[in-house]
Formats: structure tokens, C-alpha cells, sequence
């Protein structure tokens, strides 16, 4: 044999063993109960493009065989179908070949007194699923196949010899699969999908690196991506993943996301989100940051940064944001110009409004506080300044708010436009705003701590100028029954009024009872003095 010819003839044998290996390595998913194994292999030569050769006098094909395997490799689910059968396979070029299995007390094959030319006949064939034909195998007139521990007799053509000899099993060569990972690759480069060096099955296989021009579309990222306008990943990544416009990753994402307009993973995430719009991911765990807003489907378990908006459906560890916050639980709080919305929070609400379940660990701090199982009360009481005040305080005992309406009447004689006297009861009322803490003495005792700021329109229906007052409240709240409390304490007042006086002109408001400070100073005058509050609380 030449050298060139035996360089040429290994080259092939090299080739086919490859072909095979990879074959073998091919992923597959089936199950069969007390079925003929010749169905079995008849079905995967049809689904999983394997050929098979045997010889059907040789091998059972008859022989029942119950198997399930997912998601295995061919080999490994080979290895399942002939585990309990008397066969045995090997990969020989690009077939498998079966034959009988002599470890397991079975024959492999018989050895017979053949005349004339002795044919030598390859057991691999062309097509997925090929036979011997019975009527092509001669028997000797026993029909019965010899045994291999026995001397054999042979007829040799051209001669009138007969000669014994020992036989020498035949041992079919079993060539072991080449190891071939089709779903992993280093590297790839696109410059759209599915025009690069991943060809048509871009979308199937994971790269350590991978650079797309414009636009790529890859089955996974482990290790870096980066696009000049768009990533989009049909599996996972791990790692970095960096883009001119978007990435969007059909399944998990760990590591870095960061574009110039948006991130979209479709399952978890976990690490850090960036985006000049938006990022949208499941279940999340990081940071994630955005010029317009952060919406996570499932529980945020780190920080969501935005502009305008930030949505979390689960548990959040904090949310900042110009516009609005919404999330399930919270545990370090929401901060936001406009509006929080959470159910169990643990920790602050900073908004205007903030809206909750609970809240615990922290305070609701805004000009609207709303917590549905927080201390939200009603109240009705007296005092010196105004004689009827009825008041509603909602939000926590942390910190609530406290919206005040009051009013008093006052005998008195004023001076119309038209330079008239008028002599009667004239009314003054006040709306206020203020906020408080109540903090636990007992299970049936609280101490109220207030500061309200109250304006006040003093015998007119609306007073135009200054003429605010402010007071200090400490006040004592018991519980006698269940729903209802009394409440009692002092008050201080502090009133600042440029109001004057259309009987006196004397500046300043006339509803205090007495005065411990009493200044004007150019058109505002100050008083001060130590009041009382009373009432009764729902």
C-alpha cells in the first residue's frame, strides 16, 4: 500500500469516526414500554437520522424492552435500549452496528461449511435501517448453528483438502464517540442574526464571546457580549452583556446588563440593570437603574433607580424615583416626589402620598398618609381657642397626619364698609393641617404628641391676611372600651395675625383668652398662651 493511499484511507476512517461521535452525542428525549426492539430502532433511525445495520437471523429483533430517557445523549440512551438484551452495539463509520452479545451467553454469529468462493460481505450498508435477507444465509443440513468452542470444517475452493481448524471469534471494533459540544462555542461574530460564523443555529449555541455589528441573535452569553444597536438571547446569560440600543435575553440574566435604551431579561436577574429608559426583568436581585423606569415581575431583592417610575409585584429592598413607587413588600422604604404604594412595608415612605398595608420599623412621611391596619383615628373635643374642633388623623403611630376642622362664636359689634356699627354673634372658623406621634404607655394608654397649624377667618367667610395659629399638643389618650378613647392635655398657642381689627383697628387676632407674650412689631402682631384640649377619639 502507498503512503499516499494510507494517509487517504485514514483521513476517511478519521472523518467517520467523527461523523458518528457526533451523532452519538445528540441529545435525545423518548420512552417505550413493552415495545419490539425493532420498532424502537426503526423509530430512532427515523427521528434522529441513525443508521443501524444487523442481520435479523442473528439479532432478536422480537425481544421487548421497556425504556424512558430525557434529554440524554445518544450513546447514554443506547446504553438504556440494550441494557437488559442480549446486543450489544458499536459505531463503525458513520452506522451502528449490532450483533449479538457473547457475555451474556448469546452467539455472535455461526460459522458454516460454505462451497465454492468463500464471500466476504461488509455488515455496513447504505440505508438508516438495513437487513441480511434470511434467503442469503446458508445453513448446514442440521440448521443448526455450531458452536464457537468446536473445531469447524471448512471447504477450500481449487482443492480436494478438508481442513479443521480452530475458529477465532470475531471481534467487532468498537471505536468510542468523539466528544463534541455543539451547543458551547468561544467565539462568534454577527452582523445580523443569523449572518455570522454561527450560521442558521445562532440562536441555539452559547459563546463566551460574542460581537455583533448591528444586531445579533445568540442562543446564550458566557463570559461578553457586545452590539453596536441591539443583543437579543434566546437562553441565558452569564457575564456582561453590552449594547448600543437593547439587550433582550429570553431566559435568566447574571452579571451586567447595560444599553443605551432599555434591558429585557425574561426570567430572573441578578446583578445590575442599567438603561437610559427602561429595564424589565422577572425575579430580581441588584440594582437596577433607569432614565424612565424599573419594572420587575416578580420579587426585587436590591434597588430600583428611575426617573419617573419604579414597579416591583414582589418584595423590594428600596425604590427611588421623581414620580411614583409601587411594590409588594418593602423592607428598606420608597422614596418618591408624588406617590408610594406598598403592602407590608419595613421602613420609610417619603412621598407626598404613601400608601400602605403596614408598615413597621419605619414611618409614613408625606402630606397623605394611608395605612389600611395603621392608626387611623376621628376625634371630636373642645377647647379654649376654638370651642368645636373635630379632627382625623391617618396613617401610623410612627408619624401621622392630622387634618383639623374647628369653630367658636363671639359677641361683638363691627364696622360695615358703610361705616356702620353691627352688633351680634359673629362666627370664626379655622382649617388645619399638622402631623403627630403616638407613642404606647400601656396596651390601653397612648401619649399624642401634635403640632397643627391652623388658619383662622375671624367674623368674615374668609380672611385674606395672616392670621395663623399654631399649636404644640400633648395629650393623654385611654382606651376604656374597645373602639372609643377620651383624650385630654395642654396646648400651646402661638398666634401670628396681620389682621386688623375693623371696630378697634388694633392688630391682631381677638380669640385669645389671655396673652403670656403679646407684641407687634410694624403690621404683625404676636401672642402666645398655654391652652387645654379635651375629647373623644374613634
Amino acid at each position: 500500500m502507498s503512503k499516499v493511499r494510507f494517509i487517504w484511507m485514514s483521513t476517511m476512517f478519521l472523518f467517520a469516526t467523527s461523523a458518528v461521535g457526533q451523532s452519538l452525542s445528540q441529545k435525545v428525549t423518548f420512552t417505550y414500554t413493552n415495545e419490539p426492539l425493532e420498532n424502537i430502532i426503526s423509530d430512532i433511525s427515523h427521528k434522529y437520522s441513525v443508521q443501524f445495520s444487523y442481520s435479523r437471523d442473528f439479532v432478536p429483533l422480537d425481544h421487548r424492552v421497556s425504556v424512558s430517557v430525557k434529554n440524554q445523549p445518544l450513546s447514554t440512551a443506547l446504553n438504556e435500549v440494550f441494557h437488559e438484551t442480549p446486543i450489544e452495539y458499536a459505531a463503525i463509520g458513520d452506522q451502528v452496528a449490532l450483533r449479538s452479545d457473547r457475555r451474556k451467553n448469546q452467539q455472535l454469529t455461526s460459522i458454516e461449511t460454505l462451497r465454492g468462493k468463500v464471500r466476504q460481505t461488509s455488515p455496513i450498508h447504505p440505508n438508516p435501517v438495513t437487513e441480511v435477507p434470511a434467503h442469503k444465509v446458508k445453513r448446514n443440513k442440521e440448521q443448526e448453528m455450531p458452536a464457537l468452542d468446536k473445531k469447524q470444517t471448512f471447504s477450500v475452493s481449487g482443492g480436494n483438502r478438508v481442513i479443521e481448524l480452530e475458529p477465532v471469534p470475531y471481534e467487532m471494533p468498537v471505536v468510542p464517540p468523539v466528544s463534541v459540544d455543539e451547543e458551547n462555542r468561544f467565539a462568534q461574530i454577527s452582523l445580523l442574526p443569523f449572518l455570522g460564523t454561527n450560521a442558521l443555529r445562532s440562536n441555539q449555541i452559547t459563546n463566551n464571546l460574542s460581537l455583533n455589528v448591528f444586531w445579533g441573535t445568540n442562543g446564550g452569553v458566557d463570559g461578553l457580549e457586545v452590539g453596536g444597536f441591539f443583543n437579543s438571547i434566546t437562553k441565558d446569560v452569564k457575564g456582561v452583556q453590552v449594547a448600543g440600543f437593547g439587550n433582550m435575553v429570553g431566559g435568566a440574566m447574571t452579571g451586567t446588563q447595560a444599553a443605551g435604551l432599555f434591558n429585557v431579561s425574561g426570567e430572573s436577574s441578578q446583578g445590575v440593570q442599567a438603561a437610559g429608559l427602561f429595564n424589565v426583568s422577572g425575579d430580581f436581585d441588584g440594582v437596577q437603574a433607569a432614565g424612565l423606569f424599573n419594572v420587575s415581575g416578580g420579587k426585587a431583592e436590591g434597588v430600583q433607580a428611575s426617573g419617573i417610575f419604579n414597579v416591583a409585584r414582589g418584595q423590594v429592598h428600596g425604590q427611588a424615583s421623581a414620580l411614583f413607587n409601587k411594590a409588594g413588600d418593602v423592607s428598606w422604604g420608597q422614596f418618591s416626589t408624588l406617590l408610594n404604594i406598598g403592602k407590608r412595608v419595613k421602613g420609610f415612605q417619603i412621598g407626598l402620598i404613601n400608601i400602605s398595608d403596614t408598615i413597621s420599623g419605619g414611618a409614613p412621611i408625606g402630606l397623605l398618609n394611608i395605612v389600611r391596619d395603621g392608626y387611623n383615628r376621628t376625634e371630636f373635643s373642645a377647647s379654649e381657642s376654638l370651642y368645636a374642633n373635630f379632627g382625623l388623623k391617618l396613617g401610623a403611630r410612627s408619624f401621622y397626619n392630622v387634618f383639623h376642622f374647628g369653630v367658636r362664636w363671639d359677641d361683638a359689634s363691627v364696622s360695615t364698609d358703610s361705616n356702620l356699627v353691627q352688633s351680634g354673634t359673629f362666627t370664626t372658623w379655622g382649617l388645619g393641617y399638622g402631623f403627630g406621634s403616638a407613642v404606647g404607655l400601656s396596651k390601653r394608654t397612648l401619649l399624642n404628641f401634635e403640632i397643627v397649624g391652623i388658619h383662622l377667618n375671624e367674623w368674615e367667610e374668609w380672611t385674606n391676611k395672616l392670621n395663623l395659629l399654631g399649636q404644640l399638643r400633648l395629650t393623654l389618650d385611654i382606651r376604656p372600651g374597645r373602639n372609643a378613647s377620651l383624650f385630654f392635655g395642654p396646648v400651646g398657642n402661638i398666634l401670628i395675625s396681620k389682621r386688623i381689627n375693623p371696630e378697634t383697628g388694633v392688630i391682631g387676632s381677638s380669640i385669645a383668652p389671655y396673652a403670656l407674650y403679646d407684641e407687634t412689631r410694624g403690621d404683625t402682631n404676636i401672642k402666645a398662651w398655654v391652652g387645654f384640649q379635651a375629647g373623644v377619639r374613634f
